[in-house]
């Protein structure tokens, strides 16, 4: 209505000054030397700059007005794209979108129901965003709940392999919903998410690991017999039957308490006497695992190796070893309360503290090598 009504008002004066001029040029006001027409000359001519001065004055004054009403729209919309982002992230932190939760009491709260706060959000994303956005944003918005979806239905023993591609892909997708935002609010066509292949190369550096409900004593102590194999011929040392499966072994292990299935490991020769007798070493489980230089049958003696052995003050002798030891992280694998357990179950940390056992082992067989050719045996 205001707009119509000075559209109306410059037309008036436009034809208004229109006359005027057309008067001043018939009559000739402005050349006249008659009194009364020049004061009449110049009290139009007041009139007339009057108007102009108006004009000019509430066309600067609507252009204010719109400046400000833009920069008062822009805030809000700041605003909202900001609150969009917050609100979302509450509702995804717990890993899933609820709708009804558990109180103290075992009831269910109706009031919590992520998905309608999500529905609104969006309703307010829709008031400043354009089509194409609200498409794009979407579009992504399922992609995170696809990633939320498949990582809450993964199995608990297998959820910390899938951890590294959930993060890379809710990764990717929260970032795309970002650079749509921003582009939309800055008109930044440069604007690029960052790539999944940078967050890839940032979860590498991070000690990603995920704490699962699930510990699997099976696949655990299957681990352990393998990548210890792996890490000690790595170091040259060639294992006695390396492609043995110890599944079978380690089911029975666990199978009954009484009289259940234990003493096993694997062998590797690590010396040759003069006369050619190979002098082995040998990891081996009981509640934990230990290692040391195995006889070849029970109390079956070599003076030789007895005599290295001797010098090695960490090894106790019996009727089945020359000599054997816990090692300095013992690890029970019956009870499964050794503190290396919280290690060995990280994906990210178990093959550097099977190295560390590796290369202890190493350290002790060296070390008899060193003492057998001192000794000259």
């Amino acid at each position: 209505m205001k707009q119509k009504r000075t559209k109306f008002i410059a037309i008036s004066v436009t034809l208004g000054f229109i006359v005027f001029i057309g008067i001043a040029i018939v009559t000739k006001l402005f050349s006249s030397a008659d009194l009364p027409v020049q004061i009449s000359g110049a009290l139009l001519e007041a009139v007339v700059t009057a108007l102009i001065t108006y004009f000019l004055l509430t066309g600067q004054t609507q252009s204010e007005e719109s400046k400000e009403r833009n920069m008062k729209v822009f805030e809000k919309k700041q605003e909202v794209y900001h609150n969009f982002l917050d609100n979302l992230k509450m509702i995804i932190q717990d890993g899933e979108i609820k709708i009804g939760e558990k109180n103290a009491e075992g009831k269910i709260d109706r009031s919590v129901d992520e998905l309608k706060d999500l529905i609104f959000q969006l309703g307010y994303l829709q008031m400043h965003a354009s089509e194409t956005t609200i498409n794009c944003v979407l579009s992504e918005l399922v992609k995170v709940i696809q990633c939320l979806n498949d990582f809450n239905s993964t199995e608990e023993q297998k959820k910390q392999k899938s951890a590294p591609e959930f993060y890379s892909s809710l990764s990717e997708a929260l970032f795309k919903i970002v650079s749509t935002l921003k582009d939309d609010l800055y008109d930044d066509q440069e604007n690029n998410p960052i790539t999944k292949d940078k967050m890839n190369n940032i979860l590498k550096e991070c000690d990603l690991f995920v704490e699962t409900t699930d510990f699997n004593k099976y696949e655990l102590q299957k681990y352990f017999w393998d990548e210890l194999r792996k890490q000690l011929d790595s170091k040259g040392y060639k294992i006695d039957d390396a492609e043995y499966d110890f599944r079978l072994d380690i089911d029975e292990y666990y199978a009954r308490a009484r009289n259940r299935h234990r003493c096993y490991g694997f062998s590797f020769d690590v010396y040759k006497l003069q006369d050619n007798t190979p002098v082995k070493f040998r990891v081996e489980i009981e509640n934990q695992y230990f290692y040391g230089f195995p006889r070849e049958e029970p109390k079956k003696e070599n003076e030789a190796i007895s005599k290295c052995i001797g010098e090695m003050k960490e090894f106790k002798p019996n009727e089945w070893w020359f000599g054997w030891k816990y090692p300095s992280d013992p690890l029970d694998f019956w009870s499964l309360n050794s503190e290396g357990f919280n290690t060995l179950k990280n994906p990210r940390k178990r093959e550097e503290y099977i190295k560390g056992i590796a290369d202890e082992i190493d350290r002790y067989i060296q070390k008899f090598r060193k003492i057998a050719k001192e000794q000259g045996i």
